[in-house]
């Protein structure tokens, strides 16, 4: 392929399709109308001879060799932007898009602290924030976004991930108020016959806490209703007889709309994940808008300076 005939655009045509799998999607995406993204679509599959996105059985499918180029893609318009930053990051005048991805429950509390010091530093710069449940770090890995908010791990985590620590948070119990232990100390004992609610953004097919119950002798656990997204806990909890397990911040704020009663953790139920880190990757580490960020992180979260290397 001659690449003085490779439009950078294309590229972003690419990505997005491949992210996609749909024409008019990419074209209400990248606001192009739909001949434009197939026209686009149309010189994709002569620079790369190949179809790229065909159609089976009414919905498009990527071939093999749009599959093998989405990582590389990603990695290679990272590149490009790391580029232009560096050329012309300055906070006042930046247009740049910073991407973040974390679940609501630790988003919130990241995000608001923050947000008016960054209106006020860089009040064109844009803050592209993704709360979808899924696996927490794939888009750190391949390159989508810039930073994971997240009180979990990487699974496969190398020296590529940094992370700064940002708060601590706590577990709680959250229950109607007419539950039968609204209104009593919480025992493991009291726990055997209880129903629980599971939230699943990650695809988890247990209770988290499922683990830790077992090995206190309670199995069998009952888990009548399972969620993927924390939205409508509170409308659940007080119409029945359900208990969810949840960060106390978030099982407060239900509680200022519902009637709902929030009960202590017994202490061998406590979270593994009780502190939150701010994540990101190596590619990121010297680019001139992610250093502003987490000196900006840093002053609101008051941490040291000490860049915090994962496992370190």
């Amino acid at each position: 392929m001659d690449i003085s005939k490779l439009d950078l655009n294309l590229l972003i045509v690419l990505k997005t399709l491949i992210h996609e799998k749909h024409i008019s999607n990419t074209g209400l995406t990248l606001n192009m109308s739909q001949p434009s993204v197939s026209r686009a679509l149309g010189k994709l599959r002569v620079l790369f001879d190949d179809p790229l996105l065909v159609r089976i059985a009414g919905q498009y499918e990527l071939t093999e060799k749009a599959k093998s180029l989405e990582v590389e893609l990603t990695h290679v318009l990272a590149m490009v932007e790391g580029m232009l930053n560096k050329q012309t990051f300055t906070p006042l005048t930046s247009r740049a898009t910073l991407k973040l991805f974390g679940l609501p429950p630790q988003m919130s509390v990241f995000i608001e602290p923050l947000i008016g010091e960054i209106r006020r530093q860089a009040p064109h710069l844009t803050l592209d924030i993704d709360s979808t449940p899924k696996p927490q770090f794939n888009g750190l890995i391949n390159g989508d976004v810039h930073f994971v908010v997240s009180g979990h791990s990487p699974q496969n985590a190398d020296d590529k991930i940094h992370r700064l620590p940002l708060f601590q948070r706590n577990f709680v119990l959250l229950m109607a108020q007419t539950h039968k232990l609204a209104t009593k100390e919480v025992t493991i004992e009291k726990l055997k016959d209880c129903h629980f609610g599971q939230i699943s953004t990650q695809g988890e097919s247990v209770l988290p806490i499922a683990g830790r119950l077992e090995n206190l002798g309670i199995s069998n656990i009952s888990t009548p209703i399972k969620l993927k997204h924390f939205y409508n806990i509170g409308g659940l909890v007080e119409k029945a007889d359900i208990i969810f397990y949840l960060p106390e911040h978030l099982a407060e704020d239900i509680a200022k709309t519902h009637n709902v009663a929030i009960r202590k953790v017994p202490a061998s139920l406590e979270s593994d994940y009780s502190q939150v880190y701010l994540y990101w990757h190596q590619r990121f580490h010297e680019d001139p808008l992610c250093l502003w960020f987490r000196k900006l992180v840093k002053s609101r979260f008051q941490y040291c300076n000490t860049q915090y290397a994962y496992g370190a």
